[in-house]
């Protein structure tokens, strides 16, 4: 078991988009998911870089060992009239998990997101993944199951937009 104060938070730079992209690696592979993942390094640097990056990424690391990832950006509800954080992805390694850090993240990713004027916070979860589903539930996040997600990738996607 890992001690909290062992462990360090710190926002992600584009120069980390290694670190990034390995622990995106590591969690989808925990997930036996990692036949999705086609992102790739040069993705994952583009996307922390810019003025107005595409995603924020708050890294938890103990010594050089990153066992810890948040990924989320801004959205805006139109609904409610305001911003809000998607958490995209959230990943604890197995050899720091049971010292708080998934709750840490999420609370570190809710602090930024209401320095920014945000008043909510959205993600979605894998039907399946029932650890994550109770750990979200424990927390106070409640399950929405008024709504579906939808998606159109790959050419589908192209051809779409190609017809307007």
């Amino acid at each position: 078991m890992t001690k909290r104060s062992e462990i360090t938070t710190r926002f992600a730079s584009a120069a980390d988009a290694e670190i990034v992209h390995g622990a995106l690696l590591e969690l989808a592979a925990s997930m036996n998911e990692s036949h999705k993942v086609s992102s790739t390094v040069a993705n994952i640097e583009q996307a922390l870089s810019g003025d107005i990056p595409d995603i924020h990424t708050i890294v938890a690391q103990r010594s050089n060992e990153t066992v810890g990832l948040g990924v989320f950006f801004l959205t805006f509800s139109t609904w409610r009239g305001a911003r809000g954080v998607y958490l995209q992805d959230i990943f604890v390694a197995a050899s720091a998990r049971g010292a708080g850090l998934g709750a840490r993240l999420l609370r570190e990713v809710i602090s930024w997101g209401v320095q920014r004027g945000a008043d909510h916070l959205r993600l979605s979860v894998d039907r399946n993944n029932t650890e994550a589903r109770a750990f979200y539930e424990s927390l106070g996040l409640s399950l929405r199951d008024d709504e579906m997600i939808y998606t159109i990738v790959g050419d589908a996607y192209i051809e779409m937009g190609a017809g307007s």
